[in-house]
């Protein structure tokens, strides 16, 4: 899949603090996890690019990140 830039998903995890006792990027990606009853590494095909959650998941990420469903992944 051909990357067109950063996606509004992408942009929320880039902007979270590089480092404390967590990180909380990993932290980040477990939690969206945990939300949408995935592994880690599918939020992270989801980061890359690579894979895009389905509508239902994209619904709930959309709804905790206060970020449109038509913008999250656009």
């Amino acid at each position: 899949m051909e990357n067109m830039g950063k996606t509004k998903f992408r942009e929320i995890y880039d902007a979270l603090p590089p480092k404390t006792s967590v990180a909380p990027k990993s932290e980040f990606v477990r939690e969206m996890a945990s939300l949408c009853k995935v592994h880690t590494s599918t939020v992270r095909c989801w980061l890359a690019g690579t894979q895009r959650p389905d509508a239902l998941r994209t619904s709930i990420l959309a709804k905790r990140l206060g970020v449109p469903e038509d913008v999250l992944f656009s």
